[in-house]
């Protein structure tokens, strides 16, 4: 068996045994009907862009790579849009080769493949610095093999290429240092910069520091052929070299990533964290070993057991392995740091993706300590004893003190155990025979395939159904996402239009994962142009435009959404058409304007609900028209005024544009306007709603509940009660005599109310809880009300300011309740409550609840451990809808913060009439004529008596160049977002044509960069046949 062994080379073994692993974990979720197609980016992000990718890369597409596409929400270039999922993956170029119908199996196989190249990366790094053959097999699996590899392979697929790329950097830094050829770390540095800018950067860092790292190391070993000043030349040569090859794709992707949404300022450091909230700390232990569970801002680890061994091991033997020691100690304290984990997230948020470099020192540290586990003596077993027994303390601490464990923890921390007996019995009987390395590899596939289950099992993975899609769902979703109101579109409309739809198209409810990401994109594939989008990399200028009027659907990974259905945005961003759930004809917020598209017979025109399991809306749908939707291009005659434009408010902004163009700096020869007032200020009053109880007959009711987990809203009804049930109910609630504590929290509720309602007396400025943890809600009573039939009505909050309830807090409303309901609060109880409310804080998070007799909003405040669309918000603007109707009332309510503040809450009307009509139709009148709109060219004409403004929903970008009569005409951003221009008066030919910015430039310096590397090369092998030559002789 040993010979066996020893023939057989490393990456066959390792090929087997992947093998074996893969086909128990992605086996699982093939025999359960699943695929690896997450219900959340999976659905909405990764699966769409390859099926795009696929189709470009077919042709079908009908576009190539580097074009403007119009199916990218407003418009966006393609290839650096796509450029953060499949552009630099080369593996993603492989899903050319699978036949249409299984792109789902495509999605699943290059996982796996780039899972299997993770592994095949490793070795090579493990075989530049000298592992043994048991160090590389071990090291191998173990960094191929993690909660985290399996967790991207689940999630984000495409994150499996830095693990791919790190050792292949890290053993070309090396080779450098060990006198060889510079052009294997030139060659995969290109890769890398074409990859994805965010790689290259996390990358790069990464790189930086194992050069550092290994600098020292070799250097304390004596073990360094080159000098520190000739290896920092040709790292110099190599970033040189490498930019110029990359220079192509990379620098378009530079553009865009400085001209995007998260360069405007919108992301805070960190998220203002100075520290992690505590439940990430008491996590870490654990997470170490297993991070199925509680993923709390990407801390996800999950090595194999052997790992934390080799760790407490080589601390024991600190100055031995000195470099390894203080890399270990590093991760250690960037793990404990929000503003580390930003910095490495190009200075966002605090993300700690880059614990996947860390991998790579887990994997060596348990491959140094196999190659040597024959040196260690019963003192190092102490040791390892020592450092185990603090491990499950750490972990005892974090679980709340105790050990109520997940049945998958429970088998991770007991292979743990057992690799301590194994090394146990290697002390007692040796570390050299065949049984020995056999059940410790055995132990490490277990370990393995334990962690891979951990998420891939329903018998661990409770949540497995809900988060994975079912086979063949992806693709008929992809189809039947409108039901089939798109085709009828298509078929009835050849103009370019754009398509949004209603908030609630796909209610929440029904689909719990799939709508908590900020958007979808399997639009695209349906060539409806909807209006939003949901990718890393969004325009700027689209983004500030949606900020300039208070877009309150407004996120950094979907600037536009559906623009909370507002009929003014609707139609300047020409939506022409709305889809909308067939359950909700006649209900839904549907804009000023819009008409239901209706059959032959004068009847609406319903599309039946296409079942797709889990996905479909569960109603069918209906199509809108809007009559007044303006053209992707036309012309206005006046501009205008920057400054009183900017004191408007963001629905007087809006109007405005109807009156003129916003410029970015003002044209000679047009006329400039002020724009006026358009919308009308609501009077109203507040009341609250829900009070908190204050008298001994609410805190009666209440008491005969005995139940302090339900809400306390609603369970007291104000009615009279006759003499006979008051006895009868005093005496079941034993409150006849209310103890003196209770009557002090009455008082308080009092104290509470009366100081809410004077705070409101003016109009709505603070939202409160009572001194049980109840929320206050309120009623919004409109004056006047019929003065503001055919308006749509705004509520707008400025200066919100939130307070959190503490741990304190809640355990002290926990016990008033308790007090209240006359139940015991005892000290075991109190207990379990701290540890539930510390492992459920709030993260700064809260809900702000909006509701008219015909809409309901909730306003997000996201949490501050959102890793993508985290904002601050301290203003928002709602839309509570059009309608003909007098509304007189609107509720309003909130939950997660105990008391919101505002320092100005206003409501708005905006009336729709004769007004409105006469500026749209009049705009849709200065179209473009002859407007023809194409992948990478918008063209038209116009006849203006009069010099005017080319005003354009294209979203602004210096890759778009204008010709007017075939003479080059500077555009400037218009809108503050778009495309626009000067146009002189009279009979002009118009021409928009497309060029992603940077690609020639590009081109020109990649061709340069690979005459560089193919004249290197020729030097190395010249060289090399010189040495041969010498070596002969």
């Amino acid at each position: 068996m040993r010979k066996i062994y020893e023939k057989l080379p490393v990456w066959l073994i390792y090929t087997i045994i992947f093998t074996l692993i893969t086909l128990c974990t992605f086996g699982s979720l093939r025999f359960m009907g699943l695929t690896n197609i997450w219900r959340m980016d999976g659905i909405a992000q990764h699966y769409p862009i390859l099926a795009q990718f696929y189709r470009i890369l077919h042709g079908t597409a009908h576009q190539s790579l580097f074009s403007w596409s119009w199916n990218l929400g407003l418009g966006a270039d393609q290839m650096t849009t796509f450029a953060y999922y499949v552009v630099g993956d080369p593996f993603s170029y492989l899903i050319a080769l699978f036949p249409a119908s299984q792109l789902q199996l495509g999605y699943l196989l290059l996982t796996i493949l780039r899972l299997y190249a993770v592994g095949l990366a490793f070795l090579v790094f493990a075989k530049q610095l000298q592992l043994k053959r048991g160090g590389r097999l071990i090291g191998t699996l173990v960094y191929t093999f993690t909660s985290l590899s399996f967790y991207v392979s689940f999630h984000h697929p495409f994150f499996l290429l830095p693990l791919i790329f790190f050792p292949l950097l890290c053993a070309a830094v090396d080779k450098i240092y060990h006198g060889q050829s510079f052009l294997w770390l030139v060659a995969i540095t290109a890769v890398v910069l074409i990859s994805n800018v965010y790689f290259a950067y996390l990358l790069g860092i990464g790189s930086l520091f194992f050069a550092v790292i290994r600098y020292f190391d070799l250097k304390r070993k004596g073990e360094l052929v080159r000098s520190f000043p000739k290896s920092c030349g040709y790292f110099g040569l190599t970033v040189v070299m490498a930019l110029l090859i990359a220079a192509m794709v990379l620098l378009p992707n530079i553009d865009a990533t400085l001209n995007s949404s998260r360069s405007s300022g919108a992301s805070i450091f960190a998220n203002g964290l100075k520290l992690y909230p505590g439940i990430y700390y008491l996590k870490l232990p654990n997470a170490l070993l297993d991070s199925t569970a509680g993923r709390l801002y990407w801390a996800v680890m999950g090595t194999s057991g052997l790992s934390l061994l080799a760790m407490m091991w080589t601390l024991r033997h600190f100055k031995k392995y000195f470099m390894l020691n203080v890399t270990l100690i590093l991760i250690l304290v960037g793990m404990l740091l929000p503003q580390f984990a930003a910095v490495m997230n190009v200075m966002s948020t605090p993300s700690n993706r880059w614990l996947l470099l860390a991998q790579l020192v887990f994997a060596l540290t348990a491959g140094i300590f196999v190659d040597h586990l024959n040196e260690l003596v019963p003192a190092d077993f102490k040791w390892l004893l020592s450092g185990t027994v603090i491990f499950l303390a750490l972990c005892w601490a974090g679980n709340g003190f105790r050990f109520k464990l997940s049945a998958h923890r429970l088998i991770i921390y007991g292979i743990y155990l057992l690799f301590l007996l194994v090394i146990a019995a290697g002390l007692i009987f040796g570390f050299k025979g065949v049984r020995f390395r056999l059940t410790l590899l055995s132990l490490m596939i277990v370990n393995l395939i334990s962690l891979g289950l951990g998420l891939y099992s329903s018998n661990y993975n409770l949540t497995l159904r809900r988060d994975e899609l079912s086979r063949g769902t992806g693709d008929h979703w992809m189809k039947a996402y409108y039901d089939y109101a798109d085709r009828y579109l298509k078929q009835h409309d050849q103009s370019f239009y754009r398509t949004a739809t209603t908030s609630n198209y796909y209610h929440p409810h029904n689909i719990p994962q799939t709508m908590q990401t900020v958007g979808n994109n399997i639009p695209m594939l349906l060539d409806t142009h909807t209006i939003g989008s949901y990718f890393s990399v969004q325009n700027k200028a689209v983004n500030d435009f949606n900020k300039t009027l208070r877009n309150s659907e407004n996120t950094m990974n979907n600037p536009t959404s559906n623009v909370d259905n507002r009929t003014t945005m609707s139609s300047l961003l020409n939506v022409k058409y709305l889809f909308v759930r067939a359950n909700q004809v006649g209900k839904a917020k549907v804009p000023y304007g819009f008409k239901i598209v209706r059959n032959e017979q004068g009847k609406p025109k319903l599309f039946s609900n296409r079942s797709v399991y889990m996905l479909d809306n569960q109603s069918g749908t209906a199509l809108y028209r809007n009559q007044y939707a303006l053209p992707l291009a036309y012309t206005q005659t006046q501009q205008l005024d920057r400054n009183a434009f900017l004191k408007l408010s963001a629905n007087d902004r809006e109007q405005a544009l109807l009156d003129g163009t916003l410029t970015a700096h003002r044209l000679p020869g047009v006329r400039t306007v002020k724009a006026g007032t358009v919308t009308k200020p609501v009077a109203y009053s507040v009341k609250m709603h829900y009070q908190p109880f204050t008298t001994v007959a609410q805190a009666m009711a209440y008491r005969l509940k005995h139940d302090t987990s339900e809400s306390v809203t609603g369970k007291i009804k104000a009615k009279k009660l006759t003499p006979k049930q008051v006895k009868r109910n005093n005496n079941k609630a034993k409150i006849s005599k209310p103890s003196q504590a209770v009557m002090k929290l009455l008082q308080q509720n009092r104290g509470i109310v009366e100081q809410n309602n004077q705070a409101n007396h003016d109009g709505l400025k603070e939202l409160t809880n009572d001194k049980l943890g109840q929320n206050a809600d309120y009623t919004v009573t409109l004056k006047n009300p019929s003065a503001y039939k055919n308006c749509e009505l705004y509520m707008e909050f400025d200066g919100i300011r939130a307070q959190f309830p503490s741990i304190s807090d809640r355990l002290n409303n926990t016990a008033n309740r308790s007090l209240m309901a006359n139940v015991p609060f005892s000290p075991g109880i109190k207990l379990n409550d701290w540890r539930d409310f510390t492992k459920k804080p709030s993260f700064d998070a809260f809900n702000l609840v909006v509701k008219s007799p015909n809409r309901k909003e909730i306003v997000q405040q996201l949490p501050i451990d959102n890793m993508s669309d985290y904002e601050k918000k301290n203003q928002t603007l709602v839309n509570l809808g059009y309608s003909e109707q007098a509304r007189k009332t609107i509720k309003v309510s909130f939950t997660k913060a105990k008391r919101l503040s505002f320092k100005r809450v206003r409501i708005i009307a905006v009336p729709f009439d004769q007004n409105y009509r006469q500026r749209t139709t009049q705009l849709q009148n200065q179209t473009l004529k002859q407007l023809r709109v194409t992948n990478n060219r918008v063209s038209g004409a116009t006849d203006e008596p009069q010099a005017s403004v080319l005003t354009t929903s294209i979203p602004y970008t210096t890759g778009w160049q204008l010709t007017v009569d075939g003479r080059h005409t500077p555009i400037q951003q218009v809108n503050n977002g778009f495309v626009g221009a000067k146009l002189p008066a009279g009979r002009h030919q118009i021409r928009l044509i497309y060029q992603t910015p940077g690609l020639l430039a590009g081109r020109w310096l990649s061709a340069v960069g690979l005459i560089l590397f193919v004249f290197g090369t020729a030097v190395e092998v010249w060289r090399w046949l010189g040495r041969k030559q010498v070596t002969k002789h």
